[in-house]
């Protein structure tokens, strides 16, 4: 399968203190990450060079018998190893706690954090971590913890395990599943990973899934709120930044680790596509709201297709008094014969327009239908797709490389919302 990524001049605006804001118009001049941001990264990791943080090799062991537990190996164990004993530096990707299934707001911040932590060690800044960190409530900051897939119908199926009986988790997901190709090789990698630990759970697929050399996975977070949290932890590890949503502050908070903005973007399948482009509507108008179903169904209809008809019937039947004068005036009176074609164009014309009109109320079902189904894949339950749709579900359908060819086609420094087609690539 092959991608084509076209950036839009969208951005995320949520309203606060919730996260379930749409996606609004927003002019950006410039859109890139300017070099600058980086000057904030440079000047704490001077800072945290001349301070070094203690050893704890209680700390250290806990961490790594918890990475040995979701299956990490050598290279992740001792990445991990190296934040512990003061010898990296950790990018924070935060990860919502308690839900099993990985989400594409999350699989964005992860790829954004490892974007991140290569540019910053090209700035030959050392070695640099990307570390999960399973630490964001279901709840905290409006997450209402949805992770789904869609149904060929157009349904969505929440398969966000919470914890519990995994083998009835492995019933309803092999149920819920969409039959692809891929199904079977998900099932089982799932199968394999799958822990009464939600959290664990999800550190064992994205293990499997993000294989690189530099990353870790920390054990979930206890108590109170993410942004406390962080703080607590910025002073056992080494942690220079953290990938964020929405837009970024103006100024960095002291003894706290740099904010960077994750990635956003919508995915476009093929029916979704092909959609847009009967219908006439731009992927901008939908995310910002400005498309109405109701209107959008009814454009490619005659407003009024009874009216139509009518008006089109009335000019043939004049047309046709007029043929009888015409004859009348060469002395002929087919009386009979002009009759029973009138009166047959009048009833050919009833049929078609009810047949007609029926065609245009099906038609017009058949849009909303279609409509719904685009507004409900590209904006569910009216928010960004990203933050309710599961990797699962492009797992599913595209296989397990659709992981590599979204991060080939992403742009970590672009702040614009991006959105990536799943169709041949015709051009960027």
């Amino acid at each position: 399968m092959s991608y084509r990524v076209e950036k839009l001049p969208l951005t995320t605006a949520r309203s606060l203190p919730g996260r379930s804001g749409t996606m609004a118009r927003i002019p950006l001049r410039r859109t890139k990450l300017p070099k600058s941001a980086f000057a904030n990264f440079q000047i704490l990791a001077r800072r945290m060079a001349r301070n070094d943080i203690p050893h704890d090799a209680d700390l250290e062991s806990a961490y790594l018998a918890w990475l040995r537990q979701a299956g990490a190996g050598k290279r992740q164990l001792d990445a991990l190893r190296s934040l512990t004993r003061d010898e990296a530096l950790a990018i924070v990707v935060p990860l919502v706690k308690g839900v099993a299934a990985p989400r594409m707001d999350e699989v964005l911040r992860i790829v954004a954090g490892l974007e991140l932590a290569d540019q910053l060690r090209s700035r030959r800044m050392g070695k640099v971590v990307t570390l999960l960190w399973p630490a964001l409530e279901v709840g905290e900051q409006g997450d209402n913890g949805q992770c789904v897939i869609m149904q060929r119908s157009g349904e969505f199926e929440d398969v966000g395990f919470r914890g519990g009986d995994t083998e009835k988790y492995l019933k309803l997901l092999r149920s819920s599943l969409p039959g692809t190709g891929f199904s079977a090789l998900l099932l089982d990698q799932i199968a394999r990973a799958a822990d009464t630990d939600p959290d664990l759970f999800k550190a064992r697929l994205l293990v499997k899934y993000f294989e690189d050399d530099c990353l870790a996975v920390l054990p979930p977070s206890e108590g109170a709120n993410f942004e406390y949290n962080l703080r607590r932890l910025f002073l056992k590890l080494p942690l220079l930044g953290r990938i964020t949503q929405g837009p970024l502050a103006a100024t960095v908070p002291p003894g706290e680790p740099v904010p960077f903005p994750g990635i956003s973007a919508t995915i476009i399948e093929g029916k979704v596509e092909s959609w847009l482009q009967k219908f006439g509507l731009t992927l901008e108008e939908v995310l910002a709201g400005e498309a109405k179903a109701e209107e959008v169904a009814r454009r490619q209809v005659p407003e009024d297709v009874g009216a139509a008809i009518g008006a089109a019937k009335e000019k043939a039947l004049s047309e046709i008094l007029r043929f009888e004068l015409g004859v009348d005036d060469l002395g002929w009176k087919p009386a009979t014969e002009v009759r029973n074609a009138l009166n047959n164009f009048d009833m050919g014309c009833d049929r078609l327009k009810a047949r007609a009109m029926a065609e245009a109320a099906r038609e017009i079902d058949t849009n909303r239908k279609q409509l719904g189904k685009l507004f409900q894949y590209l904006l569910p339950d009216g928010r960004p797709q990203q933050e309710s749709v599961s990797l699962f579900h492009y797992l599913d359908f595209y296989g397990p490389d659709f992981l590599s060819g979204l991060r080939n086609v992403l742009q970590v420094d672009d702040l614009r919302h991006q959105a990536v087609y799943l169709a041949p690539a015709t051009g960027t």
